[in-house]
């Protein structure tokens, strides 16, 4: 099965792709599936644009042709929050039949990584270690029953950072990436393949296999894979690179979701 499971489209505040078009694009492409995860952010700084309306969002869903493609109703949920917000969160999610939840962070203390602030004073090594301990601190209040998977653990390698190679690599944060893997795996939760850091890579090689190759012997043994395309062309951008680095670091499986559980591919 070939899908996609973190598109963007209009009815998020950060696109101007209608989703029609993001469905043409990916039977253009032959996916089989995609899952459009619509940005659902509660008290984000950036403004109430950013909580997507859920009752819009469902109704547009309900038109959409699924005659090639299939396609599956997904929420991005931003975990970048106070403690006092996370019920708020917790009630949105509950309030509808997702397919499937993608639980990400967009910022640390209300800055992006599109800001150049977000670097002051570090090293990518540094950004990473925060970055990466805001995700855990996010995913441990949130109810494990609403959520699938982790999103885009190297989000800051896309931000206004001056390095020349922005990947993430294991060594900049074992302790952090260790002790999100070791929450998310017993729950039968799963980390993302986001493949939209790969869009600026400058020659380097598309990262991810060594803290793969850590997740794997923490006993993870699937993943989902997301380009994050907010337009059509970078709908399911490097994913046959993305597999192959998947492979060589040991990830047996790769997920779909429906209703919120998994079916499990042979990678």
């Amino acid at each position: 099965m070939r899908c996609d499971y973190h598109v963007h489209s209009s009815i998020s505040a950060d696109s101007k792709t209608s989703p029609d078009v993001q469905i043409q694009r990916a039977e253009a492409l032959g996916l089989d599936e995609i899952c459009f995860t619509e940005h659902l952010e509660i008290h984000f700084y950036r403004g109430a644009a950013w909580h997507v309306d859920l009752e819009n969002y469902i109704e547009q869903f309900r038109h959409f042709d699924q005659s090639g493609v299939k396609i599956k109703l997904g929420l991005e949920a931003g975990i970048a929050l106070a403690p006092e917000y996370f019920p708020e969160l917790e009630a949105e999610l509950r309030s509808v039949s997702c397919d499937y939840v993608l639980a990400s962070a967009h910022s640390i203390n209300n800055i992006d990584p599109f800001n150049p602030k977000f670097y002051e004073g570090k090293n990518i090594a540094q950004v990473f270690k925060e970055y990466i301990g805001s995700i855990l601190t996010g995913i441990g209040q949130i109810d494990p029953q609403l959520f699938s998977s982790v999103g885009h653990i190297d989000f800051p390698a896309k931000g206004a950072h001056s390095e020349k190679d922005s990947r993430l690599f294991y060594k900049y944060a074992p302790d952090e990436i260790d002790a999100l893997f070791k929450y998310i795996i017993p729950q039968g939760k799963c980390i993302e393949i986001n493949t939209a850091s790969y869009r600026n890579l400058d020659g380097f090689e598309v990262p991810g296999g060594d803290w793969l190759r850590r997740y794997v012997e923490l006993g993870g043994e699937f993943v989902t894979f997301g380009s994050d395309a907010h337009m059509p062309e970078h709908i399911a951008y490097r994913f046959d690179d993305a597999v192959a680095m998947a492979r060589r670091a040991g990830v047996k499986y790769y997920a779909t979701y429906d209703r919120m559980a998994p079916t499990f591919h042979k990678l």
